[in-house]
């Protein structure tokens, strides 16, 4: 009785929730910045500003991510351990590969001389695009935790263990709703800047 006591207390996860009010807040964050820059838009007459193309490229680069990891979950449902840590290690890479970009990206505006400081566009693009760094490098920690144990098990021959650990399935699974919604955000961002330099 008490066992189905701890079940129903644990239908909805207090983990779920908490990762359901952290993207609730990044929601939030990019909601406020895209109605800041229409409002300025609007009101100061600010001049609108032209999507650097790497910036684009790097929507399929983080994209790549989103599909990277979702292979990692399947594998890992699968309890394919190689397969899983592949899929894994690849969505590490990846991202990594975002970053470097975006900071060529950031490079090539200030070679430019469009610096956060050149127009209140520029200002914008620069902040919406720093704080989603921030918050793509934030996630890449979590998913070590994940596959870091998984790999020294595997090394071991023992991984299987982790496999049906209920902990570990929940950290990979909300661990890919973060990346996934990330993605999200900066395919959103990228479109809201590409339409706002046409109007």
């Amino acid at each position: 009785m008490p066992e189905a006591h701890h079940e129903r207390t644990h239908a909805i996860h207090p983990s779920a929730v908490m990762m359901v009010l952290i993207l609730s807040g990044i929601t939030t964050l990019f909601g406020a910045l895209s109605l800041a820059y229409l409002y300025t838009r609007v009101d100061k007459g600010m001049a609108s500003l032209q999507v650097p193309w790497l910036f684009i490229f790097n929507t399929f680069v983080l994209a790549s991510t989103s599909i990277c990891i979702e292979r990692c979950r399947k594998q890992f449902t699968l309890r394919n351990e190689a397969l899983t840590l592949r899929w894994g290690f690849l969505t590490i890479i990846t991202t990594l590969l975002f970053l470097v970009l975006q900071g060529i990206a950031w490079y090539q505006l200030l070679t430019q001389h469009l610096s956060p400081g050149s127009s209140g566009s520029h200002g914008f693009l620069y902040a919406i695009s720093i704080l989603h760094f921030l918050h793509v490098t934030a996630g890449i920690p979590f998913l070590l935790r994940i596959l870091v144990p998984i790999a020294t098990a595997y090394h071991q021959g023992n991984a299987s263990l982790l496999f049906i650990d209920d902990h570990v399935k929940r950290k990979l699974r909300h661990t890919t709703w973060y990346w996934h919604f990330i993605d999200v955000v900066w395919i959103y961002l990228i479109v809201f800047f590409l339409v706002n330099s046409f109007v």
